[in-house]
C-alpha cells in the first residue's frame, strides 16, 4: 500500500549554500521536519568562497550568516555535516535515503581554536574551518587521518576522540531537494589556458580567496609567485565555458564576478592595471548593467573583446604572456601581465556518492525520476547567482509542500 505524503513527512535538503539554507528554513517553518546534508564540515557551501557580493559589493557571507543560525537553532532542522547521500530509492511512496556520515573526531562544542593541534599532526589532517563558517571549529580529515593520536594528548579541552568510525544512516522522507551548487573545474589538460604552469595563473575562486579580507593576504592584491604587488591583471571569460570539449553552457555569473574582483582589485590597489577579456558583456540581474556602467567608467577597467587563443608563462619569467585577437580591432595580439585570473570553469554538482553528474544539461530528467518527489535549486540546476539560487529554492520548498501525494508515473 503506497502510504501518503503527510504535512508531518520529512524533507531532505542536500547542500547547505544559499539554495540549501533557504529551502531548508522554508520547509521547516512551513512546519515540516527537515534533514539538512552537507558533505562539509561546516555550513555555508561555496559562499564561504566570496569575499564580497555584487551589486551591491557587501559582505558575501554576512546575509547568509543569520539565516545558518536560525537553521541551527530550529527544532525542526537536523544538520548532518560531513555527510554524502550515497542513494535514493522509492519505498512505499516515499524515498529512502542512504546518507554515509564520516567521524567529527572534534567535538565542535570543547574546540576552543587553540589551534595546539595542528603543528603536530604528522598528516597534516587538521584544518581550520573558514574564518567566518559556522560551526567554528578546527576539524580533522577522516581520509587522511591516521589513529596518531597526537592530536588527542595536546587537546587542552579533551574535544578529540579518534575512536568515531564512518557511519551509514538512513532516513526516510516525502522528498529531497538538491541544493549542492557547483565546483571548479580542473582546467590543466586543456594547455591553451596554462592552468597549472604557473603560480599566478588562477581559478576566478582561487583568486577570490587570495583577495579576500578575510584571506590570508588581509585584502592586499599580492603575486602567489613572489608575494609582491602585481602591475597587471588579466581575466579571461568563458575559459571553459561556452567550449564544446567542457562545458557548452554560459555559466551564468562569470561576468560580474570579474567586474567585482576587477574593480576590488583597482580599489585595493590603484596602480594595477586590470583588463578582462570577454566574448560578450553578460550582465541580466537587476542593477547589474549599472554596476558595470558605474565600475568600468570609475575604476578604469579596460574591456577587450576577445577569446585568448594561448596563454604561456614567459621563459624569462617576466610575466604570462597572452595571445588573442580583439574582434573589433582585427588585430592579433600579444600582450604580457603578472597575474591570469581563468572564469567561468564553474561545474554543477550533483554529488551523490561517488558519482557525481554535471545537472547542467539534464537536471530535470535526472532528478524527477524517483516519484517525482526530487527537486533541483540553485546552481545544480543551472547557473544562475546567490539571489537567483535563493528564490529558486523557496520556489522548490513550496513545490514540494503542495505535492501532498507521490506522483508515480
Amino acid at each position: 500500500m503506497t502510504e501518503p505524503v503527510t504535512e508531518k513527512t520529512a524533507m531532505i535538503v542536500v547542500g547547505t549554500g544559499a539554495a540549501g539554507i533557504t529551502a531548508a528554513l522554508d520547509l521547516a517553518r512551513s512546519g515540516r521536519e527537515v534533514h539538512l546534508v552537507e558533505r562539509e564540515y561546516t555550513l555555508g557551501g561555496q559562499v564561504l568562497s566570496l569575499d564580497k557580493l555584487y551589486p551591491t559589493d557587501h559582505c558575501a557571507f554576512c546575509p547568509l550568516w543569520t539565516e545558518v543560525r536560525n537553521c541551527v537553532l530550529h527544532p525542526l532542522v537536523t544538520i548532518h555535516t560531513a555527510s554524502e547521500v550515497q542513494q535514493v530509492k522509492a519505498s512505499g511512496g516515499l524515498l529512502t535515503v542512504s546518507v554515509r556520515r564520516k567521524p567529527h573526531y572534534i567535538d565542535q562544542a570543547r574546540c576552543i581554536l587553540c589551534g595546539r593541534c595542528v603543528p603536530v599532526c604528522p598528516q597534516d589532517a587538521v584544518h581550520p574551518g573558514p574564518e567566518h563558517a559556522y560551526p567554528q571549529a578546527y576539524f580533522i580529515d577522516a581520509d587522511a587521518c591516521d589513529g596518531c593520536g597526537a592530536c588527542v594528548e595536546t587537546c587542552p579541552t579533551s574535544a578529540v576522540d579518534l575512536s568515531l568510525k564512518t557511519e551509514d544512516i538512513t532516513l526516510e522522507a516525502g522528498g529531497v531537494v538538491w541544493a549542492t551548487g557547483f565546483e571548479d573545474h580542473d582546467l590543466s589538460s586543456f594547455e591553451e589556458f596554462g592552468y597549472g604552469a604557473h603560480p599566478d595563473i588562477l581559478s576566478s575562486l582561487q583568486f577570490e580567496d587570495l583577495i579576500a579580507e578575510a584571506g590570508a593576504n588581509k585584502g592586499l592584491v599580492l603575486k602567489k609567485s613572489t608575494g609582491s604587488p602585481p602591475a597587471s591583471v588579466a581575466f579571461i571569460q568563458c575559459a571553459g565555458a561556452r567550449d564544446t570539449r567542457i562545458f557548452s553552457y554560459c555559466s551564468a555569473v562569470c561576468c560580474m564576478h570579474a567586474l567585482k574582483q576587477a574593480q576590488w582589485v583597482k580599489r585595493r590597489s590603484p596602480e594595477t592595471g586590470c583588463t578582462i577579456f570577454f566574448t560578450d558583456m553578460r550582465t541580466e540581474g537587476r542593477h547589474y548593467y549599472d554596476y558595470y556602467l558605474k565600475h568600468t567608467k570609475e575604476s578604469a577597467l579596460e574591456l577587450v573583446r576577445a577569446r585568448p587563443g594561448l596563454i604561456h608563462p614567459m621563459p624569462d619569467g617576466s610575466g604570462i604572456a597572452i595571445k588573442y585577437e580583439d574582434t573589433l580591432t582585427r588585430k592579433r595580439l600579444i600582450r604580457v601581465f603578472d597575474m591570469v585570473v581563468l572564469n567561468g570553469a564553474l561545474r554543477p554538482s550533483l554529488a551523490s556518492g561517488n558519482t557525481r553528474f554535471s545537472p547542467g544539461t539534464d537536471s530535470q530528467g535526472l532528478l524527477s525520476g524517483l516519484c517525482g518527489r526530487m527537486y533541483a535549486c540553485g546552481f545544480c540546476k543551472e547557473p544562475m547567482d546567490v539571489e537567483s539560487s535563493a528564490v529558486q529554492a523557496s520556489s522548490a520548498a513550496v513545490r514540494a509542500c503542495m505535492e501532498e501525494t507521490p506522483d508515480d508515473k
